[in-house]
């Protein structure tokens, strides 16, 4: 009773609706929620019809198979209105209308603009002068006036031995909506553009003849209101079309059930085969299951059925396999099953294959499991992206995306947000990745209150058919182990009928999740019951840990986290340090994998990875919000990459006991499947970046989830005075696995030796150090070295050392406080709440500049920078020793009246550009910051200014080094400046030197910033300056990764005001030949 007096009010409200709608507007289908297509297929799984097993498995294109990608004829129209209407007739003339590839996003081959939102929908935003619905969106009407229509045309020839079989077209995603004519025939109308497309085109065909097939194509719909995804608004035949046929009694659908039994060691297998007879008359049929093992079969089943006239049966196989090698993400093992159909004299009439793994899925306890296992899902969110084709993906781009996921310990992807093209799960089956697989609903522009069109009944037709489509499609791949119902798109009617649709639909039961389930605000957050991961956006390590400390009935799988836009994947090492504590913390989805450039030549010829704005004039966008990729546009790897990789590995190091003989460590096991005897594990004890031993283990045989005590002889080291040691651990693959090479390191860390050797061999610093003074400067000589301190600036304004100039004149230390802000910093509002820092850099007050002997024969000049701005000051102490090095003391008393925190605190100077060879002891080799260096090793290296460049598409601060011990700068010749830091050597200080200045990187050159948009710029625009910038920092701010709408850096990353920050460092002219004198030199300073 309480089901009838549930369902009364939605069907009054239904009709209701329905009533008022259908009173007021023209009922056209790409203007009616109600009708999503017009003689369209059912959905069902990908598969292709062979004539035999023999070809089914032999890896060639099947017979039955036409492809019609290629070149088609198109025209483009900007609105409905001025479409050629009967363009689809076989006799129209198309000579005079230009080629575009298909597939491919017609705005990308040069018809139209791309456009790029992330929540509003493009075409009903006020920004833009191109559409009617000035107040917003209005679903489910789109703009008439401009709505571009693209006809696309195309000639095929059928082969006459297709007459007497039935013959589809597929249409893999076509964006928005389309009609589609065959022969001049109107064959039938389709939305959902991630989706197939499939129609039934025997009554139009001509076998044996030239055929023409036309489609039309609207660049919005009613649909659109569903599709408004963070990505490119672009529209067109996005994936492949192709034509084939299959006898007249045919397999229309197959699900294959393959889980394993309830002690996860055998199989059970269960296939279900759905046949359906074109004939008008019954038909007797046999119809084979194989399942093949490396071409043995391992289990076969024959049946006789028979198939009524013009009617559809389902034929059921149910079979226990055992034993079993299941499948999962680190071990995808898979098998093959092929379905023949045979006609009465057993000849074969039809076969398909199809790779499957046995997997079971399931939710116990407030865990995922896998066969059994909880799992961690080390994920990150993927759209359909090419550099070059926009969403058009190709094979290449696809194995490039699978070989940097595996090889940077990334196990799971959630497919953001709509289902992708049928290979991408072969791949995923094949080379063991898991995935959730998303259907394509995303109402994000209505908002989540009562205008959600998950509350509107009217959409529940919309809504409900592109998930179950979903599922129909990829029911068999076992790669797929979550569905989602979608992404913000608010919670109601439309998501509780879908979860329960999903639910019947799926004889596998697979969990069923959806992000927009919150109730509540942020802890103290409940989940509604249509989901079955507890799976929300965005939350802070405090909500991780929240979550964590409850006994959750739901596993806690955040759907998207870490955002990546720019420089960002700051405090990524903390959410892992929380997920490890706490088992129904299973991982989550960085946001996201790729960055969304189109590469393209602006108006100067330079080569640009455009975003949003780079387009058209006067049209919406939402600027660089979709760069937020952990890999560029063009699959290049990004710093946050390494920390990824880094934190997500599977096999820790830890140290339990050191010594200066031995080593004990435990090496912990965090793999689900694997054991690791698959992995060489060797250790290196390193002094000052040289290996001194090396230490190969021998096989480990560690299960998954557990771990072992080793011990390590790291005797017999003479200590030198003022080194470091450091023990490194290794973990690398001992054979190729799948796409993973053998040799490939897995993990790595590093554990600093607790040797103490601080004493040094100082260097003699009183040398012969002589001092005369000007009206304007004071000036030091010693041997071969001059050196200048303007009286009124308090900077160095010449140093020379064996007649080079080691900086440019007057420009000297001094002191900095601003970085250009990062993606992250302006979703922080740091360019305003900051602005002061960056007005104490611009308006230092020079207050004193004096200078004194020291008793030892040194000098020093005291300089104090008063800071109005912010209320504070900053003082250095030059040392200007006898062999003509210069120690500063600097020291910045930050007052509590201003209350923003310091984005930067140190010092930058300028050298000429000669010296563009850099070494540094501290870490590297990549972009590191206080936030996100656990994948950056204390190491000597060695590398160029020029190269420490990294080119975040929107330029912004980039190519930090920390806890740097030493660095220096040297020329061809070896002559060049070296810093030594006089911190504890745990300390260190941060660097960064490069070819250009900061505000090069500043999305603005004046102090203040727009309320809301960066300055629209590309970093080719940035061109490399005759000169070398160099900072030398206390620190930064970190670079933040929770989000870039608003979150700060964790406040331990944060240099607050209100306190005294104090550091030191030695500047020291040298002339080397080799890295290892430099090395040496460090040691006497």
């Amino acid at each position: 009773m309480k089901t009838l007096l549930f369902i009364f009010p939605l069907v009054f409200i239904f009709f209701s609706s329905w009533y008022s709608y259908a009173q007021q507007t023209t009922l056209k289908e790409w203007e009616n929620p109600l009708v999503t297509e017009i003689n369209k297929e059912p959905g069902r799984a990908s598969f292709m019809s062979f004539p035999s097993p023999q070809e089914a498995l032999s890896g060639a294109p099947s017979p039955f198979y036409i492809s019609l990608n290629g070149k088609w004829k198109f025209h483009y129209s900007k609105s409905p209105a001025e479409r050629p209407v009967h363009f689809y007739n076989e006799s129209f003339d198309d000579n005079n209308w230009p080629e575009i590839k298909v597939p491919g996003n017609w705005e990308i081959e040069g018809f139209g603009i791309p456009i790029y939102v992330n929540i509003p929908y493009e075409f009903a935003d006020p920004r833009t002068p191109i559409t009617e619905l000035k107040n917003g969106p209005e679903p489910p009407k789109v703009p008439h006036g401009f709505n571009p229509v693209g006809s696309y045309r195309r000639k095929f020839h059928l082969p006459q031995s297709w007459e007497n079989r039935q013959v589809f077209i597929k249409l893999g995603a076509v964006k928005s909506a389309f009609y589609i004519w065959i022969n001049g025939q109107k064959v039938g109308y389709s939305q959902g553009s991630k989706l197939p497309a499939e129609f039934d085109i025997t009554p139009f065909i001509k076998p044996g003849k030239e055929n023409t097939v036309a489609l039309e194509v609207y660049r919005w719909s009613d649909g659109s209101y569903l599709e408004c995804q963070d990505f490119w608004r672009i529209s067109g035949i996005e994936r492949d079309v192709e034509i084939y046929s299959q006898p007249k009694v045919r397999i229309r659908d197959f699900e294959v059930v393959a889980k394993l039994d309830q002690a996860y060691k055998n199989g059970q297998l269960d296939l279900f085969v759905d046949i359906k007879n074109h004939l008008p008359h019954n038909k007797k049929i046999q119809i084979k299951m194989s399942l093949l093992d490396s071409d043995q079969i391992i289990a076969e089943k024959i049946q006789t059925t028979l198939v009524p006239k013009m009617s559809e049966i389902t034929v059921e196989f149910h079979s226990e396999i055992s034993p079993v090698i299941p499948w999962n993400a680190e071990k995808p093992h898979l098998y093959q099953l092929l379905v023949t159909l045979f006609n009465e004299e057993g000849k074969p009439m039809e076969c398909i294959s199809h790779k499957t793994g046995f997997r079971t899925v399931e939710i116990k306890r407030g865990q995922l499991l896998v066969n059994g296992v909880p799992v961690t899902l080390k994920g990150v969110n993927l759209h359909e992206h090419h550099p070059e084709t926009g969403h058009v993906m190709d094979m290449e781009m696809w194995m490039r995306d699978i070989e940097l996921m595996k090889l940077n310990n990334i196990n799971a992807v959630r497919l953001a947000h709509y289902p992708q093209a049928e290979k991408w799960y072969d791949l995923c089956d094949q080379y063991g990745l898991y995935i959730v697989d998303e259907a394509n609903i995303e109402s994000h522009g209505m908002g989540y209150g009562d205008r959600s069109l998950a509350k509107d009944p009217l959409w529940k037709k919309a809504h409900l058919e592109r998930m179950t489509r979903m599922v129909e499609r990829d029911k068999n791949h076992p790669s797929v182990i979550i569905w989602s119902m979608g992404n913000e798109g608010g919670n109601g009617v439309n998501f509780y009928a879908g979860y329960q649709a999903i639910k019947e639909l799926d004889r596998s039961n697979r969990p069923v999740q959806y992000e927009r389930t919150e109730i509540g605000s942020r802890l103290a957050l409940d989940f509604d019951w249509n989901t079955d991961i507890i799976v929300p956006q965005y939350p802070d390590p405090k909500t991780f840990e929240w979550f964590g400390e409850r006994l959750l009935d739901r596993p806690f799988i955040p759907s998207e986290y870490a955002h990546a836009m720019g420089n960002s994947m700051g405090n990524f090492q903390d959410y892992w340090d929380i997920i490890n504590k706490y088992p129904q913390l299973q991982g989550g989805f960085i946001w996201d994998w790729v960055d969304q450039g189109i590469r393209s030549k602006d108006d100067k010829g330079n080569i640009i990875f455009a975003y949003g704005g780079d387009f058209g004039v006067d049209m919406p966008s939402d600027g660089n919000f979709l760069l937020n990729g952990i890999v560029s546009a063009d699959r290049q790897p990004k710093p946050g990459l390494f920390e990824v990789k880094k934190v997500h590995e599977w096999i820790k190091f830890k140290p339990l006991r050191l010594n200066e003989s031995q080593a004990k460590i435990l090496v912990e096991n965090h793999y689900d499947f694997t054991n690791l005897r698959n992995f060489k594990i060797t250790a290196y004890l390193k002094a000052d970046g040289k290996i001194l031993k090396t230490i190969h283990l021998p096989v480990i045989e560690t299960p998954p989830h557990q771990g072992e005590t080793i011990t390590l002889d790291i005797s017999g080291v003479t200590l030198s005075p003022n080194t470091e040691y450091f023990l490194e651990m290794e973990a690398s693959t001992r054979k190729a696995e799948g796409i993973i090479p053998a040799g490939h390191t897995v993990a790595r860390e590093q554990i600093k030796l607790p040797w103490e050797t601080v004493s040094k061999e100082m260097n003699d610093l009183n040398g012969h150090l002589q001092m005369t003074e000007t009206d304007s400067a004071y000036l030091f000589y010693t041997g071969n070295i001059e050196l200048s301190i303007h009286k009124k600036t308090g900077r160095i304004i010449a140093y020379r050392f064996n007649k080079t100039n080691l900086i440019i004149g007057g420009e000297g230390p001094v002191p900095d406080f601003w970085r250009a802000p990062t993606d992250n910093d302006f979703g922080a509002g740091m360019p305003q709440k900051n602005i002061n820092w960056k007005k104490a850099t611009y308006n230092q007050q020079v207050t004193t500049v004096k200078a004194s002997k020291n008793k030892n024969g040194s000098y020093q000049v005291n300089v104090v920078w008063e800071l109005p701005d912010v209320k504070s000051r900053f003082s250095t102490t030059y040392i200007i020793n006898g062999d003509g090095s210069v120690t500063l003391k600097n020291i910045l008393e930050a007052s509590t009246l201003e209350k923003s925190d310091i984005p930067r605190l140190g010092m930058v100077l300028l050298l000429p550009r000669e010296f563009d060879r850099l070494t540094w002891f501290g870490r590297g080799p990549w972009e590191n910051y206080i936030d996100r260096k656990s994948s950056s090793f204390v190491d000597l290296y060695t590398s160029s200014v020029s190269d420490q460049l990294v080119p975040y598409e929107r330029p912004q601060e980039n190519g930090n080094k920390t806890d740097v011990r030493w660095a220096a700068l040297t020329n061809p010749k070896g002559i060049g400046l070296m810093v030594v830091s006089q911190n504890h050597p745990l300390e260190g200080f941060e660097m960064t030197a490069m070819p250009y200045l900061s505000s090069d990187f500043d999305a603005s050159t004046s102090y203040e910033y727009g309320p809301v948009h960066k300055e629209q710029k590309h970093i080719a625009w940035i061109k490399a300056r005759n000169l070398i910038r160099w900072n030398i920092d206390y620190g930064q701010r970190g670079v933040g990764g929770i989000n870039s709408w608003g979150a700060q850096p964790l406040e331990k990353y944060r240099l607050n005001p209100g306190k005294a920050y104090s550091y030191s460092f030695t500047l020291v002219p040298v002339s080397v030949s080799k890295t290892e004198e430099l090395t040496k030199i460090s040691k006497q300073y």
